[in-house]
Formats: structure tokens, C-alpha cells, sequence
């Protein structure tokens, strides 16, 4: 238990330092915003720490990729976000206000923003563009969470599991990864145009915790280190895919309302795969194979 407390107190001292040199500097338009980036890498650095000062190594199985969870991964997150929220955003504006440059000119051809570098396309060289835009997207940000997931599933849900039971350690995980966002969310590392800090800190960590619990059923399952960094990488790139192509809502009021209808929608889906999914008993050790019923 010394090991877990004193992981969870370095990641969360790390958070908060970060957290205050991009707040006080400025935040999400600072000069250090960049640092946001960083965040990323907290929960490896605190296993880099107790490794190196207790010896408590993560758990992670290099060969584990069993390919049959690849499509969960993948989309069950962004999945029901998109089902909840589309559908939400038409009801409340009126219908999907794509943006301006989505609709083909007078020759037939589609004029992409100067910002986006993607010149004058066909309709198929559009697809194309969006759909390598998706890949390159989800592969980049894949490789950051996975030194997140180094931390929080292959390190911390092991050692709860084998203390508290799969489903205790599901729920206690995602609490603590919620909170430990917190300080991002206040300081501008996560943000969104018109909502105020405070305002995303109290809406926010529902969604992070009902991630939190589809990662944690997806690790309990396949104890595969690739397969939750996808799924982490999924649901941020993902995860409102859409909504990049989208005008920007005139309400920003309106976009918290969408995140936080989508966050509870998720976080019933995570409570299904909590109560179903997994054993709740604890297992004599966190090396000891599969933690699924």
C-alpha cells in the first residue's frame, strides 16, 4: 500500500506543478501551453520512481493484442459519443451546420482552408485526407496515452485489483484519474473556447471517469498495454471527431451540455461492463493471468 500511495502522491504533485506553471503563465493561450503535452507522461515518470526506489514494477505483457477487442477499442468510446451527441447538437441547433468549405465549389472541387494544407481535392481525395487525418490522429495520440496507461492500468489497477477486487479497483482507478485531471482542467491544459475552468472541472471528470472504467474493463479483459493506449488514444482524437468539421456552436453553453449528456451516457455503458464484465473478487496477485469472469 506505501508503493500506491506514494504513486498516486507523486502524479499528483507532478500535476499540480505543471498545472500552475501553464495557469500562471498564461494557460491554454500561454506562452508554455505546449508543456499540455506533458501531462502525458506524469504517470510513467512516477513509475520510473517507484521502480527505481521500491522495485514495483508495471505489469504489462508486451505480447498481449488480442485482436478481437481492437474494434471496442477503437470505437466504443467515441462510439457512444457520437451516438448520444450528433443526434443531441441537431435537435438544439437545427441540424449539423457543417463548416463552409465542406460544400463543393462551382467546379465541382472542394477548397480546404489554408490552415489545414490540404489545397484543392476531389471528393475522393476529401475522404482520403480526412481518413488519413483520423489514422495519423489516433497513432499519435495512441503513442502519448500509452504513458498514461503505463500508469494508471498497468500499474495502479493491478494492485487494487489484487486489494480491493476488480470492480472496487475499477471504480477507485477512475476516481483518482478523474481528480488528477482536475488541475488541468482549471488551469486552461484542457479546455474548451467559452467555458469557464470552473465550469469544466465540475463537468469534465464524469466523462474521465467513465473512460476510466471502460479502460479498466478493457485492461481487466485482455491485460494488453497496447490495446488500452489505443482505446485512450481513440476516445481523445476520436472522441468528437465530428465536431472538428462542424461551425462552432454560437452557445458554448450548449457544448458543455452535449459533453455532459455524452459523459453520462458513457459512464452508464462503463457501469454495464463493471457489473457484467468482470469478477468482483480479489486475486491473489496481480501477476497471476487474466482478471476477466
Amino acid at each position: 500500500m506505501t508503493a500506491i500511495l506514494i504513486f498516486v502522491t507523486i502524479n499528483c504533485l507532478l500535476s499540480v506543478a505543471l498545472s500552475l506553471a501553464v495557469g500562471l503563465t498564461g494557460g491554454f493561450s500561454g506562452s508554455v501551453a505546449g508543456l499540455a503535452y506533458v501531462a502525458m507522461f506524469v504517470p510513467a515518470v512516477a513509475v520510473l520512481i517507484v521502480r527505481s526506489t521500491m522495485n514495483e514494477q508495471p505489469f504489462v505483457r508486451w505480447n498481449r493484442f488480442p485482436l478481437k477487442y481492437l474494434p471496442a477499442a477503437l470505437f466504443l468510446i467515441p462510439g457512444v459519443l457520437h451516438i448520444v451527441m450528433l443526434p443531441l447538437m441537431m435537435a438544439i441547433e437545427g441540424g449539423a451546420h457543417w463548416q463552409n468549405w465542406l460544400t463543393p465549389q462551382a467546379d465541382g472541387l472542394y477548397h480546404t482552408p489554408a490552415s489545414r494544407g490540404w489545397g484543392v481535392l476531389t471528393p475522393a481525395g476529401l475522404a482520403g485526407k480526412i481518413v488519413l487525418n483520423a489514422i495519423v490522429g489516433v497513432v499519435a495520440v495512441s503513442f502519448l496515452a500509452f504513458f498514461e496507461e503505463l500508469g494508471w492500468r498497468a500499474w495502479l489497477l493491478p494492485r487494487l485489483v489484487h486489494r480491493l477486487g476488480a470492480r472496487r479497483a475499477m471504480v477507485v482507478t477512475s476516481i483518482i484519474w478523474a481528480l488528477w485531471h482536475v488541475p488541468f482542467q482549471l488551469s486552461g491544459i484542457q479546455n474548451i473556447a467559452g467555458v469557464s475552468p470552473i465550469r469544466l472541472a465540475a463537468t469534465l471528470p464524469i466523462g474521465i471517469l467513465a473512460s476510466g472504467l471502460i479502460l479498466g474493463w478493457l485492461w481487466l479483459r485482455t491485460e494488453s498495454i497496447w490495446l488500452v493506449a489505443i482505446a485512450h488514444g481513440a476516445a481523445n482524437n476520436w472522441g468528437q471527431y465530428a465536431f472538428k468539421y462542424l461551425e462552432d456552436s454560437a452557445t458554448p453553453s450548449g457544448d458543455i451540455f452535449l459533453l455532459a449528456a455524452g459523459s453520462l451516457v458513457l459512464l452508464v455503458v462503463g457501469v454495464l461492463l463493471l457489473w457484467r464484465g468482470v469478477a468482483a473478487e480479489p486475486r491473489p496477485g496481480p501477476w497471476t493471468g487474466t482478471f476477466s469472469r
